[in-house]
Order: structure tokens, then C-alpha cells, then sequence
């Protein structure tokens, strides 16, 4: 019966491997941009103007290289529009010292978002009234872009005549609990839709990697922006379902080229961070919580459970017969475990080898933050993000708070213009 057993939970890694497989070998990639469109001069107008904006809330570890790569990009013509959403730091002092040295940026001071509104949407609701662009990019103040970011990204989306893209990010790991938790984490969203159904516009499934996200400027009015999900506590998968809704095609690809981004830099931040949203990601459902957490302890923690047990086998030295039978899938197991660690960490630097056998540690503490953010949802507490706080229902979207809900909502601008 218990080899029986392992021999199940044996294919059943096997099978989950497969489809991590699956969403690697499927994800498009992006080619890149032609010579000429890089070196066409910053005079070019043949090219759409692009409009980058970055919302910025308490980042003032961030905010400088994440504009810096933007400003060194090779595109020839883009403006950039940075906003800061009310920082209680020094980044709008940041922001302001840069904008005066280089008049490509334009900084745009945030204001309180109204009552049901998401902070981020509230921001960039604002700021979108100072694009001119006929393409937005929307990118968190968290990432690095490389020089071809924007050219290749445009390009694609032109290519392939897309309303809305998104791109998996390159996510860097640098503090322990980021080497512990994020590999784990990020590695249980793969088989989510490992076959890319996003891509298909027959299909409902509809998501985006909210670090990067490339729109028309007239698809993304058409659907009424930012505003439309103003209460998502997921915006960016609720912007792309809205797209998609709105038979707009959408789409995801590989953004390893791209940027590369660090999320959070130390527990007390990736805490609050994932406990705001994780149990969103899953519809903030029972079942599909247990079932979540099932397959990942039997992924990540039952092989090392085996290998303890038939490491105690042994060591009785009255080992039973089928022992041999049960280390050989145990480590069939483990190294089918390793390749996939090899696998999804081409997507995360700063992973090493030995931190595959971190794995169980990591999955206990997202098993933790699972049950937290399901708790904060069914429970009705408050979500704490960057000294803002909600309450999260189980809809996904936020409750308007009591003490302001007589707040406006903000202006909505067409793009162009300049908002006082």
C-alpha cells in the first residue's frame, strides 16, 4: 500500500513537471527589434510616441535605477511620466531632482485616492492625463529595463497587432527570505496555465504581469483604463480580463530580455505584499485553497518525508525488501524536484543549486501566507500596503471605507491633457 502510494505521488511530479515544461516551452518569445528602428535617431517620428509611466509610492531604494534604465533606452521616441502616489519617503524629492536634469520626465504629484479606489489605479489614473503617447507603457518602480526594452516590446506589440501585453519578468532574489519563499511561490503559478491560454482569444482566461504591461493608447480609453478596475485588488489580471471582455486580444510573453525586476527586499515587505492578494489570485475560494495547498506539500514536502522514512528503514538495520524499491522512486522524486528547480530559476537570479534543498522551509512559509491572506479575506481585516489599508471581500475587490465615502472620484482626462 505505501509503495503504492509513492508511486503516485511519483507521477504525480512527474506530471506537474511536465507542465511547467509546457509553460516554458510555449511562452513566446520576444524578438528583437530591427536595426533600423533602433538607430533611426531621436528625430524619428515615424515610430509611435510612447508613453512610460511609473507609479512610485515609498521607494526611494527603487525609483533612481528604475528611471535611469528608462532614460538609456534606445528608442527613438518615448516620453516618461513619473508619479509619485503620495510617498512618505524621500522619492518624490528623487523624482524631482532627476526631472530637472533630464526634460524627458515629467513628474506628476499624486493625490489621495478616493474611497473605493486601489492606490495604484487612483495614480495612474491621474497620470494618464499627461501621456501624449499612442502606446502606454505601465511599469512598477520596482524594475530595471534593459536598453531594448521599449523597442522590442513595441515592436512586438505592432508585429502581432495587440491591444494588451504583459511580460513575464527576469525577478531578482536577493535577501533569504526571497531565496526561501519567492522561488516556491512563483513556481506554483506556472501551472496555472501552463499552456497558454491567455494568448487565446477564444478563451476566457485572462491575466497580466502588472510589472509590464504594453497598451494601445485607444484600446485602453475604449475600455475606460484604470478606472473600470478601480476597486481590483489584482488590477492588472482584472485589466486584462476587462480587455479581453471587451474583445480587445491580449497576450503574454517572455520578458526575460526585457527588465528584470526585485519585488521585495526583506520579509516584513514580502509579507504584507503577497498577504494582500494572494488569496485573489486563487478567486478567494475554499476549495481551490485546499487543493492548492494539497499539491504543494505533496510537490515540495512528502519527497523529503519519504527520504526521511526510508533513511530510518535502513538505520533499523531490518530494512524490509520493497525498501529499495521505495529509495529508488524517492529518488526519482527529489531529482525531478532538482530539474525543475534548474527550470524556473532561469527566471530567477540570484537562485543557486543548493537552494533546492531550502524548498521544504520555503513551502512551509508559503503555506503561511496563503492561510494568512485567506484569513484577512474571510475574516474581514485589513490588508496593510505601504501605510494604505483595505479590506479585502471575497469578490476580489476592496470595501469603500466608512470614514470617506462621500470622497470624489478622480478627473478623468483624455489623454493630452495636462490636469491642474
Amino acid at each position: 500500500m505505501l509503495l503504492t502510494i509513492i508511486f503516485i505521488n511519483t507521477l504525480f511530479i512527474m506530471a506537474l513537471y511536465a507542465l511547467t515544461l509546457a509553460f516554458y516551452i510555449l511562452l513566446k518569445p520576444v524578438e528583437p527589434a530591427n536595426f533600423v528602428l533602433r538607430k533611426s535617431g531621436p528625430d524619428n517620428k515615424e515610430m509611435p510616441l510612447v508613453s512610460v509611466l511609473v507609479p512610485a509610492r515609498n521607494e526611494e531604494t527603487k525609483i533612481g535605477r528604475c528611471i535611469e534604465s528608462l532614460l538609456a533606452q534606445d528608442y527613438p521616441n518615448f516620453e516618461l511620466i513619473v508619479i509619485d502616489d503620495r510617498s512618505t519617503d524621500s522619492t518624490g524629492e528623487i523624482i524631482a531632482r532627476l526631472a530637472e536634469r533630464d526634460p524627458r520626465i515629467k513628474f506628476v504629484k499624486g493625490k489621495d485616492a478616493p474611497s473605493g479606489w486601489i492606490g495604484k489605479c487612483n495614480a495612474l489614473a491621474h497620470a494618464v492625463g499627461y501621456a501624449s503617447g499612442d502606446w502606454f507603457v505601465f511599469t512598477d518602480a520596482d524594475t530595471y529595463h534593459h536598453k531594448n526594452s521599449i523597442a522590442d516590446a513595441v515592436k512586438h506589440g505592432i508585429d502581432h497587432k495587440i491591444d494588451l501585453m504583459s511580460f513575464v519578468p527576469n525577478q531578482e532574489l536577493g535577501s533569504a527570505p526571497e531565496k526561501l519563499i519567492m522561488p516556491v511561490l512563483l513556481s506554483s503559478f506556472l501551472i496555472g496555465d501552463p499552456f497558454h491560454s491567455v494568448n487565446d482569444p477564444r478563451a476566457q482566461r485572462a491575466y497580466a504581469y502588472g510589472q509590464y504591461i504594453l497598451c494601445r493608447r485607444s484600446s485602453y480609453l475604449a475600455v475606460g483604463g484604470h478606472r473600470s478596475v478601480r476597486d481590483e485588488i489584482v488590477e492588472d489580471h482584472a485589466l486584462a480580463r476587462v480587455f479581453k471582455e471587451k474583445g480587445f486580444k491580449i497576450e503574454v510573453a517572455d520578458g526575460k530580455s526585457l527588465y528584470k525586476v526585485r519585488m521585495y527586499t526583506d520579509l516584513e515587505s514580502l509579507w504584507q505584499g503577497w498577504t494582500k492578494n494572494l488569496y485573489s489570485f486563487i478567486d478567494s475560494k475554499p476549495h481551490y485553497l485546499v487543493l492548492l495547498l494539497s499539491m504543494m506539500n505533496t510537490v515540495i514536502i512528502a519527497p523529503w518525508l519519504w527520504l526521511a522514512y526510508v533513511i530510518w528503514l535502513y538505520s533499523t538495520g531490518d530494512a524490509p525488501d520493497f525498501t529499495w524499491r521505495l529509495a529508488a522512486l524517492v529518488v526519482v522524486q527529489l531529482g525531478v524536484m532538482a530539474l525543475w528547480q534548474k527550470r524556473t530559476s532561469e527566471h530567477h537570479e540570484g537562485s543557486r543549486w543548493y537552494h533546492f534543498f531550502m524548498q521544504p522551509i520555503g513551502c512551509i512559509m508559503v503555506n503561511a501566507l496563503y492561510l494568512h491572506s485567506a484569513y484577512l479575506v474571510h475574516s474581514g481585516s485589513q490588508v496593510n500596503w505601504k501605510g494604505r489599508r483595505y479590506v479585502v471581500n471575497t469578490h476580489k475587490t476592496i470595501e469603500p471605507s466608512d470614514a470617506d465615502a462621500t470622497a470624489s472620484t478622480p478627473a478623468v482626462y483624455k489623454v493630452g491633457d495636462v490636469p491642474e
